[in-house]
């Protein structure tokens, strides 16, 4: 993987934070805090950027880790960050009640967009901007829920991939807990990134990387991968979330 100076990289994405904040006419931040990594990096930086006007809400459901409702609501009380916990289950009952939803994972985007959706509702509550959580390697393989997870005003770790992710938490002193659980959207009980997405992060990682800046040439992958498997799943997900990366098209007219 690349080579980063995560002290740059800190300075930047709160100069970044701060920037959008002061020309939005917000009064501060909000996200959702689960108790993984990646809102734990981005809460850690918007409190570095607004250390008076960072909120979060944690949305936790009967199924989710108590482990990660645990750890989130620690780390809001460390950066003494407002916050408030608001649980699912009545609204996801009702959901599930009137749409006869089985499928986890159609369960799980459903779960995605009401937290969009309660985050919206507070932001306009208290003036706060939406900030996104969603590291690189989500975004190029499209692992995320459009209007969902996906949905917010910026997103300070865009660039940044899930395997750097992990060293800037660390730079960033994150409760190692934190830092060393296994990866997890908790959309469901048992739930893991990796084993939906059939591989780790650090194997993905350096396909995704090889693809920005070698391209995405298949003879060039095979050559670098020797894996027909890694690389035509890369590949479809890619290709097949473009969609998820971009505003919706607009019909042009004359």
């Amino acid at each position: 993987m690349r080579k980063i100076n995560y002290s740059n990289i800190k300075n930047q994405l709160i100069n970044f934070l701060q920037d959008y904040l002061s020309k939005s006419g917000a009064n501060g931040f909000l996200l959702g805090v689960s108790g993984g990594l990646d809102s734990a990096v981005v809460a850690t930086l918007c409190k570095h950027a607004a250390p008076n006007s960072t909120y979060a809400l944690l949305m936790p459901t009967s199924t989710s880790s108590q482990t990660n409702l645990d750890d989130a609501y620690n780390l809001c009380k460390t950066l003494e960050i407002n916050h408030k916990v608001i649980n699912l289950d009545d609204i996801l009952n009702a959901y599930k009640t009137t749409l006869d939803i089985k499928n986890h994972h159609r369960l799980g985007n459903i779960m995605a967009r009401i937290r969009m959706s309660l985050l919206y509702d507070a932001s306009f509550n208290i003036n706060a901007l939406v900030v996104g959580t969603s590291n690189k390697s989500e975004l190029m393989l499209g692992y995320g829920t459009i209007y969902g997870d996906l949905a917010y005003a910026l997103n300070p770790i865009g660039e940044l991939y899930k395997s750097e992710i992990f060293e800037f938490a660390k730079f960033l002193q994150i409760d190692e807990k934190i830092i060393n659980k296994a990866p997890s959207a908790d959309l469901f009980e048992g739930q893991s990134d990796e084993a939906d997405l059939g591989y780790s992060y650090a194997v993905l990682d350096k396909v995704l990387e090889f693809i920005e800046v070698n391209g995405d040439n298949y003879e060039n992958l095979i050559k670098n991968f020797n894996d027909e498997l890694l690389i035509n799943t890369v590949l479809k997900r890619v290709n097949s979330s473009e969609f998820k990366r971009r505003m919706p098209i607009i019909a042009k007219i004359s």
